[in-house]
């Protein structure tokens, strides 16, 4: 919690940590879907086809899981994606009832992206010494218990 004593009364106001952690993320997401444009894809893209270069032949269900959406929407990314090559939905040969989504030829062939988070890391993280960038994954990961609930893990 931020100390409230008199010395600390006197410090000028800190920015709203909300607007700013909100910024922040409409302006890291806009710069790597702009790393990601000129490859054909969109972020929402890319996440799902991270899943699939660890794991190929996962379900719609674990997709979703992965992207943190619903299975409605996820599948109709999936779709999409069909559409553009990247992906193919087949049955599952052991249980008919589940289908499973498999990278293409041309899936597979940007595989070579699954490292750019790693990339725009470094971008974003320009200017900071790498004791620095740590602590303020670390202050993000506190961050984000506080705002769970998890105050313990702080």
């Amino acid at each position: 919690m931020v100390s409230t004593n008199d010395k600390d009364r006197a410090a000028p106001r800190l920015p709203s940590i909300r607007r700013l952690l909100g910024l922040a993320n409409k302006t890291a997401t806009k710069f790597s879907g702009q790393r990601l444009v000129e490859h054909g894809l969109t972020l929402r893209q890319w996440v799902l086809l991270t899943a699939l270069w660890r794991r190929d032949g996962l379900t719609v269900g674990q997709l979703a899981e992965h992207y943190r959406a619903t299975e409605p929407s996820t599948s109709s990314l999936v779709s999409r994606m069909e559409n553009k090559g990247l992906l193919a939905r087949r049955h599952d040969p052991d249980d008919r009832r589940h289908v499973r989504v498999y990278l293409t030829e041309r899936g597979r062939a940007l595989d070579h992206l699954a490292s750019i988070d790693e990339q725009i890391d470094e971008a974003l993280l320009a200017g900071f010494t790498a004791s620095e960038a740590h602590k303020f994954a670390a202050m993000m990961e506190r961050l984000i218990a506080n705002a769970n609930g998890d105050r313990a893990s702080g």
